[in-house]
């Protein structure tokens, strides 16, 4: 029987249909719920896979050579790359080594040697995963996402194989994808031919921890002075934290930082049960406890201002190859600051990796003239014999000669000695002076029409903050020529031929020309900028005018010529002295007989040298006097020199003497004279371009410049005789089965290499012309990836074919850059063209205006005068002189004003006539 409960209420035949119907509805909504979850679901899986479709039908050839370069690559590591280097070498550029670099030789450990503790708290903190995964790890990679988001990155993505890959392998710090692809293929290579234990011994020895530290054993003995067996848990702590941002966690720059980020790692342990709660406790509240141990003795870098030049070249060298881009102008100073970290971060990291072994630097070093530049230097200032609180000799000097041709440095002096000084002041930035007017204000008045006899007029001007420019005269001298005005290093002529740059070229010249401590505020200067208001250094500033003896064609200074990686048997980088033009011929050629005037007529004739007669040169002094510099050169060789205090404290507040100010132009001339006979300089001139007329008076005129030949025409001679020098080569040994006779490469996998170049190239000329500047290098990256896949191209035939394409693409793109750079320039000169005819109206009615209202003066002071004569007033003398500065005024303005005599009387005045003449010109 069912209970009361059980009973169920009897339905009438209506009741159930209406019951039944409801449930048949509800029914319905609920497969129409599913209907759109599944629709919705179907939708979401279509746009996925259309959206992957699209990703790897645009990306998907770089996506497989990326793998593709991961296997080579794989293929070539072997244990001893991550054995200890061979000491790093300096040769001169006879090939011969001049210094053995060795401060950096790292303390190597066998992975039985190394302090268990390091391994396990290492895994535990950078890949918890380690012993699982092989090589990439799927769930750290979510993990650190998802970490990312709650704002704890406390680990990242990359496993420890990966980093060692991306730090020792690559050696490549960009972000780009391909390049992920290729550490990711690589680590899972390398996990099947090394075990966990020789991965963890590589990590741990070959990994920077700032300060120029490789591996665990040489920071323990740098930070902590100890044994790495030796270590607290506090102390392995702040180890194993350091390599995940050396900067940010840096012990010595940022205790703070350093201190939080041990702590982190002390706070994993303790929650994965490495060490206890206790432990945690104790060890999170101890202080750093540094003993900084440096064991690195710099003294066989330091010592020679030209192997330390070599060094810093090389380091920036293996910047360039690891993706670091330099920059040399920034939208605002967090930009910049921004910039200077991460620089400072990567330099001492390849700094300290090139000191740690394994690269050959050869230079452009003659240690015969190096030497004697010094021996040069050190007679001079020998009187000179004060010494600051540091023992260092003052004022001091810098020192840099550049050949012209090539842009090598020949000899660099960074001081007066190395003892007790390890700075090069030839790298240090300093204010030049007006050494900087002919970079910043004159070469650009001479591309906008200006010659060298053009008139300016030296007259009052204020700066961007209001404030009277003054020149080291007192007062304004008035109307003069550019000539002039340069030789007499007139500040307001200067300040206002760098006004009319309204477009500021100046600053973006100088970061074409590599200046680099030029910052925003140095812009926001404006025109100042011509009297020296940025700082710089004696290597930039003779690199700078250096471009003018090569017809405006930039060279970046350097002393380094390769440096070669012997561990990996590769080149990392040749100088192959690359040309920018900056400055047009025309303009070059005029500063440069400008500056020729200074040494002959000007500030600059102590500089003159007296066994070369065609020497250009600009002096240049700061404010007080604190700094004072000259650049000069000759047709071969351009030098920079620059004196001073290293600090204001020294001397009279840091102010030269009147001897002490001489010193630049007298060691320019002993350089000079030594180096025109040591390079055997021919006695002739600056070549003048035949675009330059000489006119009367000693000016010149300059016609429009014919075409120089184009970047894209020297690529394509240099890329053919190339060509033709392979096809020599291998014309007599190679045939249509090359690949397979000599490379031994199946057919599938050649047809499939340049059938990837193929694609390239299609896929290059399918997007069409450059459409603006600013895409040009994005154009030319897409070629260096085509010419870096035909590289893999073993058929030489095809090969050449492919190199003949690409050629072609690259003459196409330089010749649109081209056309798309002219039209920018005609632009501009028709934009200033309009400009200067406005002024030039302007001024000419100003100076009309001016000779009316000084004629109608003249006429009412000619009859003052007159009156005065005749009535032989007390003041006609006084009358006379006022007409008198009116005639002067108006011949100043270019009006007519001829002498007037004065037929008075004889009865009416003590003589019978009198003039109004004026001797001013």
């Amino acid at each position: 029987m069912q209970s009361k409960d059980d009973q169920r209420p009897v339905l009438s035949r209506t009741a159930r249909r209406e019951a039944e119907a409801v449930a048949r509805k509800q029914n319905k909504k609920k497969h129409r719920g599913w209907k759109i979850f599944f629709g919705v679901l179907l939708a979401l899986l279509i746009i996925v896979v259309t959206v992957v479709g699209v990703a790897w039908a645009k990306y998907g050839g770089q996506v497989k050579q990326a793998v593709t370069d991961g296997y080579t690559i794989a293929a070539t590591v072997k244990k001893e790359d991550f054995a200890p280097k061979q000491p790093t070498v300096v040769k001169d550029r006879n090939g011969q080594v001049i210094r053995t670099l060795s401060p950096n030789q790292p303390i190597y450990l066998a992975y039985k040697d190394i302090n268990p503790g390091i391994v396990k708290g290492l895994v535990a903190v950078e890949d918890r995963r380690f012993y699982q995964h092989h090589g990439v790890d799927p769930y750290a990679v979510l993990r650190s996402v998802f970490s990312y988001a709650r704002g704890r990155q406390i680990q990242g993505g990359s496993t420890l194989t990966q980093q060692l890959v991306k730090n020792d392998v690559l050696q490549d710090q960009s972000q780009s994808p391909m390049r992920k692809i290729r550490e990711m293929v690589i680590a899972q290579e390398i996990e099947k031919r090394f075990t966990k234990q020789n991965i963890l011994e590589f990590y741990l020895n070959d990994t920077y921890f700032g300060h120029g530290q490789f591996g665990i054993g040489s920071a323990a003995k740098f930070y902590f002075n100890k044994d790495q067996k030796q270590l607290t848990p506090a102390e392995i702590a702040l180890l194993v934290g350091i390599p995940n941002n050396p900067t940010l966690y840096d012990p010595l720059a940022n205790a703070t930082g350093a201190r939080n980020r041990r702590n982190t790692v002390l706070y994993v342990w303790e929650q994965q049960g490495l060490i206890g709660k206790k432990v945690f406790d104790q060890e999170s509240t101890k202080p750093l406890g540094l003993n900084i141990t440096n064991t690195n003795q710099n003294a066989n870098i330091t010592d020679n201002y030209a192997v330390s030049y070599a060094l810093t070249n090389a380091t920036e060298a293996l910047m360039s190859a690891s993706g670091f881009t330099f920059q040399y102008g920034f939208k605002d100073a967090k930009a910049q600051q921004n910039y200077n970290a991460q620089y400072n971060n990567l330099y001492q990291q390849d700094y300290a990796q090139i000191l740690n072994g394994g690269y050959v630097i050869n230079t452009t070093i003659d240690m015969g003239i190096q030497q004697k530049v010094e021996q040069l230097a050190n007679q001079l200032y020998a009187p000179y014999t004060a010494k600051d609180s540091q023992g260092r000799l003052q004022p001091q000097l810098a020192s840099t000669v550049v050949d012209n041709q090539t842009g090598d440095v020949i000899a660099i002096l960074g001081g007066r000695s190395t003892q007790n000084d390890q700075v090069n002041r030839a790298l240090s930035a300093r204010p030049f002076g007006s050494t900087a007017k002919p970079i910043v204000a004159y070469a650009e008045a001479f591309s906008r029409g200006y010659t060298p006899m053009s008139n300016v007029v030296d007259r009052a001007v204020t700066n961007v903050n209001g404030q009277p420019l003054q020149n080291y005269y007192a007062g304004y001298r008035g109307n003069m020529t550019v000539r002039h005005a340069l030789e007499d290093s007139v500040n307001t002529v200067a300040y206002q031929l760098a006004a009319q740059d309204t477009q500021k070229s100046y600053y973006e010249k100088l970061g074409q020309m590599q200046f680099s401590a030029i910052t925003p505020a140095d812009l926001a200067n404006g025109p100042a900028m011509a009297l020296g208001s940025f700082r710089t250094n004696t290597t930039e500033m003779a690199g700078a005018y250096a471009t003018f003896a090569r017809g405006g064609e930039f060279i970046a200074p350097s002393n380094l010529t390769t440096l070669y990686d012997s561990y990996n048997r590769r080149t990392v980088f040749q100088n192959g002295h690359e040309k920018k033009s900056v400055f047009s011929a025309n303009a070059s050629y005029m500063m440069i007989n400008t500056m020729q005037g200074v040494l002959k007529n000007g500030l600059g004739k102590a500089a003159a040298l007296n066994n070369y007669p065609y020497t250009a040169g600009k002096t240049g002094t700061t404010d007080n006097y604190h700094d004072i510099s000259f650049v000069g050169q000759t047709p071969r060789f351009t030098i920079a020199n620059w004196t001073g205090y290293d600090t204001n404290n020294s001397g009279n507040n840091g102010e030269l003497t009147e001897s002490m100010q001489m010193l630049p132009m007298q060691l320019f001339k002993s350089e000079g004279e030594y180096l025109v006979g040591a390079l055997k300089e021919a006695k002739t001139d600056f070549p003048m371009p035949s675009t330059i007329k000489k006119v009367a008076n000693n000016n010149l005129a300059a016609l429009p410049e014919k075409k120089k030949k184009t970047a894209n025409d020297r690529i394509d001679e240099t890329l053919t005789a190339l060509a033709n020098q392979r096809k020599q080569a291998n014309a007599a040994r190679l045939a249509d089965l090359d690949y397979r006779l000599i490379y031994h490469l199946s057919k599938a996998e050649e047809m499939r290499r340049e059938k990837a170049v193929t694609s390239a190239v299609n896929s290059f000329a399918n997007q069409g012309d450059l459409p603006s500047l600013k895409k040009y290098d994005t154009y030319l990256r897409q070629i260096q990836d085509i010419r870096y896949k035909n590289q893999k191209v073993r058929r030489q035939s095809i090969k050449r074919d492919f190199d003949n394409q690409i050629n072609r693409l690259v003459q196409n793109l330089n010749f649109q850059q081209a056309m798309l750079q002219e039209a920018d320039q005609d632009a501009q000169l028709a934009k200033f063209n309009q400009q200067k005819a406005a002024i030039e109206q302007q001024r000419e009615a100003e100076r009309q205006s001016k000779l009316a209202d000084l004629q109608n003066q003249y006429d009412s002071q000619l009859a003052a005068v007159r009156q005065a004569y005749a009535t032989n007033a007390s003041d006609k003398e006084t009358q006379r002189q006022k007409l008198i500065s009116i005639m002067n005024e108006i011949r100043a303005y270019g009006g007519s004003a001829p002498d007037v005599n004065l037929n008075i009387p004889a009865s009416s005045s003590s003589s019978s006539s009198s003039s109004a003449s004026s001797s001013s010109h």
